[in-house]
């Protein structure tokens, strides 16, 4: 019995919003998925004068399943999941890129140094979806943390290259500086990086979903 519960638990998971006991890569069973499918994003947009292409438009507290799948990432223990969510951006990312073109993506850095967290699992993911470069290269240069925090605040947030990278940030038309990153909110993160890197003229963000700014209990999700 106990060997037949093992089992169990290694290969079957419940999906994270209805609780059914076959759930897929990304958490969720395939009718949970195709209803999450109708909040997908088709065209880029832009977040604090900077271009971003999203997965998903997360609105809290509308969409109880995306809060949840959201909350279920954080981390660094679902890199399975974030590889799933890569490959369901990557075909329209693909469609943006020039063959010509040497693709650099930074993830978005995490408060505690050299941490593997969600930020960096979903930009290693859409590196090795797309054979681009990985580069994590950035590290924030103050105790701040996101969460909860509110517009003033985030715009606080500073951000360098790490000390033991050797290299320059390539300015030519040839390179492509991609932020990976699990939301966008504010833009302040994004913001923080493009100045980390030297403001370099071919820079976008990649995020898991774009977030409206709400209040209420759906703010501790974040």
């Amino acid at each position: 019995m106990k060997l037949i519960s093992n089992l169990f638990t290694k290969h079957c998971s419940c999906c994270l919003n209805c609780g059914s006991l076959w759930s897929g890569e990304g958490l969720l069973c395939h009718p949970c998925l195709q209803t999450l499918h109708r909040l997908r994003v088709t065209d880029p947009m832009t977040v604090s004068a900077l271009p971003v292409q999203a997965l998903y438009r997360w609105h809290p507290g509308q969409s109880d399943m995306l809060s949840r799948l959201v909350l279920a990432l954080k981390g660094g223990n679902q890199r399975d999941a974030w590889r799933f969510y890569a490959r369901e951006l990557s075909p329209r990312l693909a469609l943006t890129l020039s063959p010509k073109q040497r693709l650099c993506i930074v993830p978005a850095p995490s408060s505690r140094p050299q941490a593997k967290d969600h930020a960096f699992l979903w930009g290693e993911a859409l590196a090795d979806s797309l054979g681009a470069h990985f580069e994590p290269i950035l590290k924030k240069t103050q105790s701040h943390h996101q969460r909860g925090a509110d517009r003033g605040e985030r715009a606080l947030l500073e951000m360098e290259t790490v000390e033991n990278y050797t290299g320059s940030v390539d300015f030519s038309t040839k390179t492509r500086w991609i932020l990976a990153d699990d939301i966008v909110t504010t833009g302040a993160t994004a913001r923080a990086a493009f100045q980390a890197l030297g403001s370099p003229p071919h820079f976008e963000v990649w995020a898991l979903a774009q977030r409206s700014l709400s209040c209420g209990a759906s703010r501790d999700l974040l």
